[in-house]
């Protein structure tokens, strides 16, 4: 009799018509090299999930429907090839992996191996916080400068985070007030969107601005407030994707006031190698930038558990993205639990 394992994968047919489907793996079927995982816990990536659940145009050419949403999964090995050398059953696994309780990778896919003794539920946010880490290193950011970020959604607040771990005075753009201490709390400055801003930033920067922004949202009117509050010279990154889901732009979005009078700089998220590589030939890989932020939170310097309102059993997905979706209240991150 072969073995096989039931698993359960959480498959988006339609714009909010989201299923758990089931698939077996065939252990006995595997090849020297592959590796079968059971996830522990997940996190939701609330842009990402819920631009693909509710129908927004997607971000690239291909198949939009069925398609599997998440990437923050942090799972158990139960079963490795005999050919595997760098792990055995028992180990923990950070990976990309899909909400999904079962699944099979090989040992030359992208992983981090997790000790055994750390807080597991912590480390499953890493990847949420590197997305603010990368924006700070794609903005070339150095001592002194001065942040502004827009959006107090989770990606937001886990930029803010790193821009704060990392020293410079950090500035958030929203108008949820409900985000207010939650932001505070980090050390970063809370904006409402109102156009006194400039003279709280001036006063807080004696008169320098802001170098750099941070702009996580799709929405054009904060790309525009982007655009006015970066001062000349400075840098804008988007981490978030101007205009999806909105209708175009009646003002032009590269208005020549600002980004030609200003000299801005304008920069999407920089490629990121996922590649083993030598320091000396590219110092800030996937993996270097992971393994110094699971470092931070090992060492209590960053507390990834803030990053989530709630925690739940992962048969509540749907019930989650439709609580995002709604927008009435505000949410970060939903730990995602796949064991009793």
């Amino acid at each position: 009799m072969k073995e096989k394992i039931l698993s359960k994968v959480y498959t988006l047919n339609n714009p909010k018509e989201l299923v758990l489907k089931e698939e077996f793996i065939e252990v006995d079927d595997l090849s020297d090299r592959q590796i079968v995982c059971e996830t522990v816990y997940s996190a939701i990536s609330p842009g990402t999930e819920v631009a693909a659940y509710k129908g927004l145009p997607p971000l690239k050419d291909s198949v939009i429907y069925p398609r599997i949403l998440g990437y923050c999964n942090l799972a158990m090995v139960i079963s490795v090839g005999k050919n595997i050398d760098c792990m055995q059953t028992g180990d923990y696994i950070l990976t990309f992996q899909s909400h999904r309780s079962h699944f099979v990778i090989k040992d030359s896919d992208f992983f981090i191996k997790i000790e055994k003794d750390n807080d597991l539920k912590k480390l499953t946010s890493t990847y949420l916080f590197h997305l603010g880490y990368h924006s700070l290193l794609t903005a070339d950011v150095r001592l002194g400068y001065n942040i502004g970020i827009i959006g107090a959604g989770t990606l937001g607040y886990s930029t803010c985070v790193m821009s704060n771990i990392a020293g410079f005075q950090t500035f958030l753009f929203t108008n949820q007030l409900q985000a207010k201490k939650k932001i505070e709390d980090t050390g970063s400055y809370f904006l409402q969107k109102k156009s006194t801003y400039k003279e709280f930033i001036n006063s807080q920067t004696n008169g320098v601005g802001l170098d750099v922004i941070i702009n996580t949202s799709n929405r054009w009117e904060d790309w525009f407030l982007a655009l006015d509050a970066i001062q000349a010279g400075g840098t804008i990154v988007n981490l978030g994707f101007p205009g999806r889901g909105e209708p175009n732009s009646r003002n032009n979005p590269l208005d020549p006031q600002f980004v030609y009078q200003k000299s801005l700089k304008i920069k999407a998220l920089s490629y990121l190698s996922d590649k083993e590589l030598l320091p000396q030939e590219n110092r800030f890989t996937l993996k270097n930038n992971l393994n110094y932020l699971i470092g931070l939170i090992n060492r209590g310097k960053l507390n990834s558990k803030e990053i989530y309102t709630e925690e739940v059993h992962f048969t509540e997905l749907q019930h989650q993205y439709t609580k995002y979706a709604s927008k009435n209240t505000f949410m970060l991150s939903t730990l995602l639990r796949w064991k009793n």
